[in-house]
Parts: C-alpha cells; structure tokens; sequence
C-alpha cells in the first residue's frame, strides 16, 4: 500500500468533521456576519455535484443538495469514495443531512460514515435553549453529549454565501468557530480571502474567490458555490455534471481556478471592431508553422493579425467535401473530435447539405448553432465530442471548439483547433476557437458569436486539446505588447 493511501486510511474519517463543522461565522474582529438571503421559492430544490480525485485518479463523487418546503429547507451531503481499511481498498460512504429554517439556522442534523457492508459511526444532533444534544453510535457503544451554543450556526456550505455577500475584499481574515465531530465542541480557526480573480465565461467575466483555512482550501464562484475543495490530504473535489459523476475513468483535469490573465497596456474600446493588431510576444516560442497561410504573419516575435471581411470569405467558398490531399489530417477524426461518431457525422452532413455543401454557408451556420447547443457552463475536465454529446450539452469554449470541428470536419470542411488568448474589457485570457480552411485558415468564433473571429484572437497553438492546454502553464511568463489596432 503506497504512503499516500495510508495517510487517507489514517485520516479519511476525519475530512467531514471539517467540512461540516462551519459555523458562527463572524469577520476577525467578532461581528457577526448577516445571515444568508432566504430562499424566495416556496418550494425548490438544487443539487450539486462533485468529482473527487487524488491526484489525477478519480476515487469518488460527492453531492450537496438544498431542497426547501415551505419555511423549511433540508440540506443533503452524500459522498462516496475508496478508502484503505486494514491494508484493504474499501468503499467509504458518508451521509449528512440537516434541517433547517430559511435562514439556515441548524434545527437538527444527522450524519453517517461507514465502510460499505459495515456500521459505522453515527451522530445526530438536536438544538435547543442555547445547547446542541448529541447522540452518538457506533458499533461499540452508544454516547449522549451537550454543547453550549452562541446564536445561530450554520453548515459549510452557507460558509462561502455568508462571507460572499459581504463583498469582502483580498487578505480579510475571519474567526470561524467550527463542531468537531472527533471531541464534539466548538473550535475557532481562521479563514482568509487569499484571491479575487477574474474568469472569462462565454462573453463575460466573472470572478473566483479563493479561501485558506490551515492547508484546506476553497474555491467559489461569486454566488458562493463551492467550485473546487482541496484538502491536507491531497485530495481534491472538482464541480461536474451529474452525468459524469458516477463514472469512475479517470479524466483529463483542466482547472480553470488557476487560469493566467495578462493586463493589457492598451485598452481597446471595442474589440470586436478591431480589423488589424499588431503585437510583440516575448517569453513563449511561436511556432511559425502555425502562421502558414493564415491571416496571421510573423515576424522578429511580432505577429500582425488581419481580420478578413465576410465578403472576402464568401468569395473563396467551395463544394463540399474538401477534396485536396494536403490538408487531410484537419477532415479527419482525432480522440477529441469523434467526426466519425455516426449521430454528430450525420448530423454534419445533414447541416452542409442543407446549405448546399457551401463551405462558407454552412460554417456561418454553424457558429449560431453551438452557441445554441452549448449552455455556458465551465467544467474542470476535457471531454471529446462524443462525450460531450451524451452529456447535458453544457461547456464553454473548449467544449465549442471541440463540437464545431466536429461538425465540420464529418462534412469535410478543414478544421483545426487552435489556442492562444482573447482581449476582453482590458485583458488578455486564455481561449480556444478553431480555424476554417478558405484557401487560407480563417479563425471563426462559436464562443464569441464571431464569423470571422476579431483581430484580438491571438493564436499562439495549433493541436488536439491536449496540446493546446498544455500551454498554458507557459501563459503565465508571457508578455504581450499591443503595438498597433485599428
């Protein structure tokens, strides 16, 4: 048994006294926060999904679910993930549910961690007049216990929404009194706002918020759902969606909690009108292959990017299938553009002959018809097309990317995908899109509703997905000077 898996089997059934044990929370200076916005539905219910890997192995999922009735709202966290018993790989299953009032104010809880074909550990927890009632069972013997509260507590998932809606700024600390479930009492540890950063999702950005307390770390969006959890153990939760959950493969993980963002040192009023840039890169190697017959040239690390006009695409269009020889790996399937997978290829050739097989018409199309296929929503892994296509449908602009080459590909119109960066509201971010062949590579947008894509796409990478994310480690040293845009 490896070491890693013998510090889980040591400290596994330790990972909910933390993560349910939130509460009181206060800032640093002991003021309490305001409680969180009440739900304004009578009756609705969300639920939300995790992965859970250790390392790059995926050993479990996760729910956290909040279902409200009437002035009631029951909280559920279900987890399930492999654990080391007595040098034995085993199943750990974990259960929390709570009931509370509108405000999350803690009526009662029951919480369960057992080995699958065992009895574990069980604590319910009842509040009343200022004191929390335990009952804990365990195989072994049956304990009651009292524990002296102050006001309201709450569980960890209104820890995030609490501190959020405060609009908190980077490095403000609060003292958090949290219920170990190991001594049952109340503990103060410290949490801190390390980092705002902004995130580009679909045309907008928002931003992620990124909490330590000791080595745990939290990760939220700016309604304060937990995005990503990374604890002292190595193991890390990652947002999915619920058809993935209960796969067990092993995907490729893209994080984009720690996606590189570059200030621009010129602002551009309106990106989407820019026909020309001109820009100087330095600390990253161009491949000046990529820059072949496209609309981008190269020279000295100065890259000069030429918007083509649509009438100027319309005027090199062509019948479809592509028939030349030279450009036949970009018609063809690879392990991330399944074109060959028979409902995306039929689907393909459906649209291109509905445009009579014009490869400017039938492209123009499909930029509105992923937009439309696609629901904004970022992921932390990479999915092919075909994955993609059993799922909800959801992604960004890997996932647009991926799903148009798709298309075009199965009707036989060149496609690559390329990576580089974006301008949008003053910076620079990472993005994909791919490049159509129109005697040249022509950059089109099914992100950005681009047809062709502006002068502010700056390529960087051509490849499969694995190669194009595999720069952006590199991002984070480059520089990007705008010297001319028009």
């Amino acid at each position: 048994m490896s070491k890693t898996w013998k510090v889980i089997n040591t400290i596994v059934l330790c990972i909910w006294a933390v993560l349910i044990s939130l509460l009181l929370y206060r800032n640093y200076t002991g003021a309490e926060l305001e409680k969180p916005k009440a739900f304004d539905e009578a009756f609705s219910k969300k639920t939300y999904w995790y992965d859970i890997y250790l390392k790059d192995k995926k050993i479990g999922f996760a729910s956290t679910s909040f279902e409200k009735i009437g002035a009631e709202v029951i909280v559920k966290h279900e987890r399930e993930m492999k654990a080391y018993k007595d040098g034995k790989e085993r199943l750990l299953l974990e259960n929390l549910k709570c009931l509370s009032d509108i405000n999350h104010s803690i009526k009662s809880f029951e919480y369960v961690s057992h080995f699958k074909d065992e009895k574990g550990i069980k604590v319910t927890g009842e509040v009343d007049s200022g004191e929390i009632l335990f009952f804990l069972e365990s195989p072994e013997k049956r304990k009651t216990h009292k524990t002296a509260i102050k006001g309201d507590f709450y569980l960890p998932t209104t820890f995030l929404p609490v501190i959020i809606q405060k609009n908190p700024a980077p490095n403000t600390v609060f003292a958090v009194p949290l219920l170990n479930f190991s001594t049952l009492s109340i503990e103060t540890v410290q949490v801190i706002l390390e980092e705002i950063r902004p995130l580009k999702v679909g045309m907008n950005i928002f931003s992620i918020y990124k909490f330590r307390s000791g080595d745990t770390i939290w990760w939220c969006n700016d309604k304060g759902d937990m995005i990503k959890e990374k604890n002292p153990s190595g193991i890390t939760l990652y947002s999915q969606a619920e058809v993935f959950i209960k796969d067990p493969a092993d995907r490729v993980i893209f994080d984009y909690t720690s996606l590189p963002f570059m200030k621009s040192n010129m602002v551009l009023d309106d990106s989407e009108k820019v026909n020309s840039l001109k820009v100087k890169i330095k600390n990253f190697r161009l491949n000046p292959q990529i820059y072949d017959n496209s609309s981008v040239k190269l020279a000295n690390n100065t890259l000069t990017i030429r918007k083509p006009t649509t009438e100027q695409m319309k005027g090199k269009t062509y019948q479809l299938p592509y028939t030349g020889s030279t450009l036949k790996k970009f018609i063809q399937p690879d392990n991330w553009v399944m074109s060959t997978y028979k409902p995306l290829q039929d689907t393909g050739r459906i649209y291109a002959k509905k445009y009579n097989n014009d490869a400017f018409l039938f492209s123009q199309y499909l930029i509105n018809y992923i937009v439309q296929l696609i629901r904004t929503a970022p992921t932390f892994v990479l999915s092919n097309s075909e994955q993609i296509f059993k799922s909800s449908l959801s992604g960004d602009y890997l996932e647009r990317t991926v799903m148009f080459a798709t298309y075009a590909r199965a009707a036989g119109l060149p496609t690559r995908l390329v990576g580089g960066v974006v301008y949008l509201y003053g910076y620079f971010y990472f993005h994909t899109w791919p490049e159509i062949w129109l005697q040249e590579w022509i950059p089109v947008d099914p992100t950005l509703i681009q047809y062709p894509a502006d002068a502010t796409h700056i390529p960087l990478i051509e490849g499969n997905l694995n190669d194009i994310t595999a720069i952006i480690e590199e991002l984070n040293k480059i520089n990007i000077e705008v010297l001319e845009a028009s």
